[in-house]
């Protein structure tokens, strides 16, 4: 018996037939075949939407267009619903990645069979990407202790921030979107803490702008504010977080000198003109400049220049709003 004939055994509820489950709900094969009739020409399978889903499943999850293409739009349609609703966006990208670093030999722990959960695979995969940064990507960032076990940092870059943030769910590393890095780097000072032995983390933040509310906050890897206590950092690393949050009165963005301020604008600004041009790769030539102009010099450069029509204050007291309410109905429960 093959491993995956095993599985199915081992794993009935996920051993899916969709025949079987229709023929169980009906109960009756006249009537089973007809609805297998019914649900073949409800679908056209000429239908653009199969353009769609396989461009989804392509951009978002890196599965091979060319098998996708061959398949008729009903199988297309089930590995979507599969990923989307088995795993989740989150889950998929976790898995991809860890696979991907699977096979480049990065992954200390080989055993699969001890997984149990995605949060297990998101410390491995931070455990792999920590031994990759290099020696450049480590000038943009300032230790502010490391040993053994412990390293913790000031992100000075969009770049640094998404390598050492990489595996979480914060909201200052997300890939494609440097809103928030750069939002909350002006405003205040940001701490990464990183285990080096359990990829475990945890980001703290101090605002230092008077005109924003007073904040001083701690997140876990998954992006939930937690108290400081249920960090579980040992009293050095504490201790860091206690000196910088009261007698540091420079934001991370200010550390920067002039010349490496101009380097992340200009790097930036051809960042979103290169995602711009390909966003617009199979649209007609007229929102060119428009999408460069509102993506790269209207929307990110004037935002770190202190222009605020961009409505990215408005996404940062949404993103607080949803975790206060989040909390809120922890409480409740």
């Amino acid at each position: 018996m093959s491993r995956i004939e095993e599985l199915k055994k081992q794993n009935p509820n996920l051993s899916i037939n969709v025949i079987d489950i229709i023929n169980g709900i009906l109960s009756k094969s006249k009537y089973t075949e007809m609805s297998i009739n019914l649900i073949k020409n409800k679908f056209d399978t000429k239908d653009n939407n199969k353009k769609h889903i396989i461009d989804e499943l392509v951009n978002e999850y890196q599965l091979n267009r060319e098998l996708l293409e061959e398949k008729e739009y009903l199988e297309v349609m089930n590995i979507y619903k599969v990923i989307s609703d088995y795993f989740g966006y989150s889950n998929a990208q976790t898995l991809f990645k860890f696979i991907e670093l699977n096979e480049k030999k990065l992954i200390i722990n080989n055993d699969l069979s001890s997984y149990k959960t995605f949060d297990e695979l998101d410390l491995q995969i931070s455990l792999a990407e920590l031994r990759g940064i290099d020696k450049e990507m480590e000038k943009q960032c300032l230790k502010l202790m490391e040993n053994d076990e412990w390293l913790v940092l000031k992100p000075l870059s969009y770049l640094a921030s998404l390598k050492y943030g990489s595996s979480t769910k914060w909201c200052t590393a997300m890939k494609d979107n440097p809103d928030y890095y750069f939002r909350y780097t002006k405003r205040g000072i940001l701490i990464y803490v990183i285990n080096k032995k359990t990829g475990n983390k945890v980001a703290g933040f101090k605002s230092l702008d008077d005109s924003y509310e007073e904040e001083t906050s701690f997140w876990n890897i998954l992006d939930k504010r937690i108290d400081s206590l249920e960090a579980g950092l040992p009293h050095e690393i504490m201790d860091i977080f206690k000196d910088e949050f009261a007698n540091n009165k420079v934001t991370n963005w200010n550390l920067l000198s002039d010349d490496e301020t101009n380097r992340q604008l200009l790097w930036l600004e051809n960042q979103y003109e290169k995602k711009s041009l390909r966003l617009i790769d199979d649209e007609p030539p007229i929102a060119m400049e428009d999408e460069v102009a509102v993506r790269a010099r209207g929307r990110i450069i004037p935002m770190i220049r202190n222009t605020e029509e961009n409505g990215i204050q408005q996404q940062i007291d949404n993103h607080e709003r949803i975790h206060r309410q989040f909390e809120d109905e922890i409480e409740q429960a």
